[in-house]
């Protein structure tokens, strides 16, 4: 099978911010980082020759209905809904001298909007800006590392307040139909309003995906999905620990990815394989957070 999207960076700002990261004061984190994975975010490829470009746009729903409590039991939760978007811009490129390594570097802008249960509340979130760096041992193998900066800069009603770093490793590899994508990485916080120390996170995830449909125009891949999160305590301006701040979550989903061939597209100036992909996602166990029960949508093409 040949590579089809060679730069497929559909999840590289892709948390799914709900209440308890959005408002410092509550002590429940909620959300698994890069919730919204789909196979092949990772794959990239290193044979091209000029520079090119990727614009995004994913949509993200939860309904916080539930969450787990400290025993790890679901229980009601805020009774809200959670939307948001995320738009993205990247640019990639290569250097002479360096084979099979390719780089990006991007921003992404949140939107975002907390609804129900007499809350009212949105804006644009905290930007992340960054980029990542891609080797390919073999054509179907990919490798890297990526960071980001989330800058505390939003609408006040939705923003942290908080400067943190998002390092990550990523592998992604086809066998055969099955394409693997992986992610493991951290959120790195600073402190918080108030002099509050936010508690670091930790998170995985894994795309699995089956290539059932391989035209010469256009592909089809269901795919499985797992995610995990776990949050560190955090402590108050005096450095005693928040009660109930830490907590962890797994979710499981499936969804399908649909990708388009260049040249189809023609109006558009397509370069790469476009991308639409939607899935679900249920968080299955968890501490001290609102369930994921979540819908989760991406956009992107390639120019």
């Amino acid at each position: 099978m040949s590579i089809r999207a060679w730069g497929c960076a559909a999840t590289l700002f892709a948390p799914v911010l709900g209440a308890g990261l959005l408002f410092p004061a509550m002590a429940q984190a909620s959300g698994i980082p890069y919730a919204s994975n789909r196979p092949q975010s990772f794959q990239f490829s290193s044979d091209f020759t000029e520079p090119y470009n990727s614009v995004g746009q994913e949509f993200e729903y939860n309904d916080d209905r539930k969450r787990f409590d400290d025993h790890g039991n679901k229980v009601a939760g805020s009774n809200t809904e959670t939307y948001v978007g995320l738009t993205s811009l990247l640019h990639y490129w290569k250097m002479d001298g360096l084979p099979n390594t390719g780089f990006i570097a991007s921003i992404t802008l949140p939107e975002i909007a907390v609804r129900g249960n007499g809350t009212r509340v949105s804006g644009l979130g905290d930007p992340l800006v960054g980029g990542l760096v891609w080797y390919n041992p073999t054509p179907l193998r990919t490798i890297g590392a990526q960071a980001y900066v989330q800058l505390p800069t939003g609408a006040d009603s939705v923003s942290s307040d908080t400067y943190a770093l998002w390092p990550s490793l990523f592998y992604n590899e086809w066998l055969g139909k099955v394409n693997i994508d992986l992610l493991v990485g951290a959120i790195l916080r600073g402190d918080g309003p108030h002099h509050t120390e936010p508690g670091d996170t930790g998170h995985a995830n894994l795309r699995l995906g089956y290539n059932i449909v391989d035209r010469p125009t256009y592909q089809v891949t269901p795919f499985l999905s797992a995610d995990y999160q776990k949050t560190f305590g955090s402590d108050d301006r005096n450095n005693n620990a928040i009660e109930f701040s830490e907590s962890n979550e797994t979710a499981l989903g499936a969804g399908v990815l649909f990708q388009l061939k260049p040249g189809v597209q023609k109006v558009f100036a397509q370069k790469m394989w476009d991308q639409v992909s939607i899935h679900y996602s249920k968080g299955v166990e968890g501490r001290n957070t609102t369930v994921t029960d979540g819908l989760f949508v991406q956009l992107w093409h390639y120019w």
